[in-house]
């Protein structure tokens, strides 16, 4: 047999068992159904995976018997776990439910699914145009692919990065409708307008909707532990914050820089000593994006509101 990705492959007519083709009930079994299926819709290749080999010389021999064209046949080599094994369903991440739940987006993933046994000089992004216009069975290797986890997350992370942000806004939507909480309509015009700070450090959708659970949720709900880091001085640092916040009528980093920087000086600390209290007091944990990004993805009405609240005052 010569086989479009395996090469020459030949085995002993010894080595093939009398296989059965009918059942006692008189239904065929898969080798004749398959063959005389492939023959009828006038298949010209068979492409599946190397596991099948066997299965082709026994449908070869039934092609020869009942003298039809033989078709083109491409043994792809299986996909291997990251430790060498045959990728099972036990497996994890092997659905495409799997990938979708944990947000992976669909370009991403064929993107990383076409590179895997297969190339095309050095290129590694390939748009949909591109995947069809390049593709061939003859930059299919021979030797199985692992699938490799941290790969999928670095190829989803460019994607997140580099595509238009409406289509990615679009796109997160979605899954927070699938996967997670729906998005209150108010919220969805702050997070679309935040999305570049958001999907800083993403890999998947799954971290963006992370990340912007501080606007998401009308409450602040608190670390315990980083609660515990506002003293008197933070405290302190808080209340002159929002004094002096009060008086701004537009909301940008060039009137927000100028009263930190007072607030520094004034309290002899660093920019960490103020921003770290506001970034607790604003989303509820010491974590997150810089104090400037999160205060204008607020809006001036809801940092008033969190910077009064009770638990922090």
């Amino acid at each position: 047999m010569k086989d479009l990705v395996q090469g020459n492959v030949e085995i002993e007519n010894k080595t093939i068992e009398d296989f059965v083709i009918l059942r006692n009930d008189g239904t065929p079994t898969y080798n004749l159904s398959a063959s005389v299926d492939d023959h009828q819709m006038n298949m010209t290749h068979i492409i599946r995976g190397d596991d099948h080999k066997i299965n082709t010389f026994k449908q070869i021999q039934i092609y020869d018997a009942m003298k039809w064209e033989l078709p083109s046949f491409a043994h792809i080599p299986l996909i291997h776990t990251i430790d060498g094994k045959k990728l099972s369903k036990r497996d994890k991440a092997s659905t495409l439910d799997d990938y979708s739940k944990i947000g992976i987006m669909p370009d991403a993933l064929r993107n990383y699914l076409l590179r895997l046994g297969w190339s095309f000089k050095d290129k590694e992004i390939f748009s949909l145009d591109e995947s069809i216009k390049y593709f061939n069975i003859e930059g299919i290797g021979k030797s199985p692919s692992k699938l490799d986890m941290s790969r999928i997350l670095s190829m989803n992370e460019h994607y997140i990065k580099n595509i238009n942000e409406k289509d990615l806004f679009d796109q997160f939507i979605n899954y927070c409708h699938l996967f997670k909480d729906k998005i209150k309509e108010d919220k969805k015009d702050k997070i679309q307008k935040s999305l570049t700070i958001l999907k800083n450090k993403a890999k998947t959708l799954e971290d963006i909707f992370n990340n912007c659970q501080y606007i998401v949720e009308d409450e602040v709900k608190f670390n315990k532990e980083d609660l515990a880091l506002i003293d008197e001085k933070a405290k302190k640092i808080i209340s002159e914050f929002y004094i002096k916040f009060k008086e701004i009528n537009e909301l940008n980093r060039e009137n927000l820089e100028p009263i930190v920087q007072d607030l520094i000086k004034t309290n002899e600390t660093n920019f960490k000593g103020v921003g770290q209290p506001l970034r607790i007091a604003l989303t509820g944990s010491k974590f997150g994006p810089g104090i400037y990004d999160i205060i204008i993805s607020l809006g001036k009405d809801d940092v008033e509101k969190r910077l009064t609240d009770k638990t922090i005052s």
